[in-house]
């Protein structure tokens, strides 16, 4: 949250929705919810979570999600049973990102997500199944024997095909046609849920837009494999089943880690007879190798986003540690100390501090929105403007101005930088300060209490096409203090939820009289109030004359 602007023009985000695929011991269902688009979600057992889930897995704050930018973000809270997406366990405290058709894992709860976006594939509605004119049931373990030997063969291939094969669309497809060879039955339908009121059909082996029942797909979720019996004298009852001419179905659960992941549909029309009986344990076979595929894909996806984003953070951080100062110095009888602490996820603070002439030294301090690669280059792009800007001998105010007016030419409207300058001029002893959104800023007089320095607001950078920018002025003394921090400092939650906040800032650097440990203070008391990693990057700097 910055301290002078709040952007009222958000860009359009998807809403994140959970839907439970586990149900709790009592038989009561848990509620698909939707997420919030800024603030914190908790999920956890405790009836103050916001998602409260009553299974003995769940610890009682077991995880959070939050948006950053265009991201969903989840973290696992130090629960006992741990927090995984597609059934790879996540480490403790560090954010990762999750997507459309993700499955969550809280303990052994679990849940999809879905933003409402358009997945692969292409869906279709369900069908109702009358329960006076059909019947579901579960298939004797008697019939799940004697497999013919062309499904044997068949069913090698396939194993050997799904260890090549990379996604869950091409998986589906082989396993389909291998049914459908085996069995001779030529209707093949591969779904996932993609939500309460549609699915997403994942492969197919009939070219008219298949149909399923989503009755019969409830039945496999609660009972794992099942069949579908047309009841004799019950035409009238079953006309949505006779008009399509179904004679027989058999519906298999995809499992991932023992949840249903997807179900396989096959049926018989007309004059095709019915499913053959030995097709229910040769099904059963295929779901299983299925399942594995599914796991083995799922793992392997979320290892290269890992990758990719791993490879972004490297880049920010390597863009900023370039462009940074050393991390102590002096410049004109102005001595500064600084630090930066980037987050597990987003990467975009900066800080600098340079002369301008033998008695001026112009520094600034500011948090770019968003992250990765694309933060660190809007990073770049501001510090070396202003830099050049203010080295060129220009006003403060028309410095920041400059810069505004060309990172709103050159970025999206939703790409940003809350930033503070200054000028300190040691032989007078005066600072001037220039606010663009930020406000994050201490004055501590020489052995006196620290006090937060009101500053005249202005705009994040590149927020608005022109603007001016109001000129702030101290009076300094020699001894005397400034610190600057990113909103990190101010934001860190800790395990309860509670932010740090401006006055656990001011609270850390009473009776911090040492100016070459007012930074450390400051960083120390963060950590200790986060009790465990950071959320997101922390700079902070320390400003006074010698």
């Amino acid at each position: 949250m910055y301290s002078h602007y709040n952007p009222q023009m958000e860009p359009n985000h998807s809403i994140l929705r959970l839907q439970p695929m586990s149900v709790i011991d009592t038989g009561e269902p848990v509620k698909s919810v939707s997420l919030p688009v800024e603030g914190q979600f908790i999920v956890g057992r405790s009836s103050d979570a916001d998602w409260p889930i009553p299974d003995p897995s769940v610890s009682r704050r077991h995880a959070s999600i939050v948006r950053k930018g265009d991201t969903w973000l989840l973290t696992d809270l130090t629960s006992r049973h741990g927090t995984s997406v597609n059934d790879l366990k996540i480490e403790t405290g560090v954010p990762i990102p999750i997507e459309e058709g993700d499955v969550l894992s809280f303990g052994s709860w679990r849940c999809r997500c879905s933003t409402g976006a358009n997945r692969p594939g292409y869906t279709t509605p369900f069908t109702p199944l009358p329960a006076e004119a059909a019947s579901v049931s579960a298939i004797p373990i008697q019939q799940l024997g004697g497999v013919a030997q062309r499904g044997l063969d068949v069913l090698m291939e396939l194993t050997t095909k799904l260890d090549v094969i990379d996604t869950r669309e091409d998986i589906a497809q082989a396993a389909a046609e291998a049914i459908r060879e085996a069995t001779g039955c030529r209707r093949v339908v591969i779904v996932e849920i993609q939500s309460e009121e549609a699915l997403t059909v994942l492969a197919s082996t009939s070219e008219q837009s298949p149909k399923v029942s989503r009755s019969l797909i409830d039945q496999a979720a609660r009972q794992g494999l099942v069949q579908l019996t047309i009841n004799s004298g019950q035409t009238n009852q079953a006309q949505s089943i006779m008009d399509l001419g179904i004679r027989s179905a058999i519906c298999a659960p995809i499992l991932v880690d023992g949840t249903p992941s997807a179900f396989m549909t096959i049926d018989t029309r007309d004059a095709e007879g019915v499913v053959p009986p030995d097709a229910a344990a040769f099904s059963q076979s295929v779901a299983r190798l299925v399942g594995l595929a599914f796991q083995r894909t799922n793992a392997a996806l979320m290892a290269e986003r890992h990758r990719q984003l791993q490879g972004d953070l490297d880049a920010a951080r390597r863009a900023q540690e370039l462009l940074s100062p050393p991390k102590q110095g002096s410049h004109g009888g102005v001595s500064y100390s600084f630090e930066s602490i980037p987050g597990r996820i987003v990467a975009g603070d900066l800080f600098d501090i340079f002369p301008l002439d033998e008695d001026r030294t112009a520094f600034f301090l500011g948090d770019v929105s968003g992250k990765g690669v694309g933060a660190a280059m809007l990073m770049a792009a501001c510090q070396s403007q202003l830099r050049s800007q203010l080295l060129s001998r220009v006003s403060l105010a028309t410095a920041m101005a400059s810069v505004n007016e060309d990172l709103h030419r050159r970025t999206e409207s939703s790409k940003f930088v809350t930033l503070i300058a200054g000028i300190l001029n040691s032989k007078l002893r005066t600072v001037e300060l220039a606010d663009a959104g930020h406000g994050l800023c201490v004055y501590i007089p020489h052995e006196c209490q620290p006090s937060e320095i009101e500053t005249a607001p202005g705009f994040p950078l590149g927020i608005v096409e022109s603007t001016d920018y109001e000129v702030s002025h101290l009076s300094l003394e020699t001894g005397d203090s400034l610190v600057f921090f990113s909103d990190g400092a101010v934001e860190q939650t800790n395990p309860e939820g509670s932010q740090f906040g401006s006055e656990g800032v001011l609270a850390s650097l009473v009776g911090a009289h040492d100016k070459e440990l007012l930074v450390e203070c400051l960083l120390s008391s963060v950590r200790v109030h986060a009790d465990g990693p950071l959320a997101d990057d922390l700079t902070v700097a320390a400003l006074w004359v010698d």
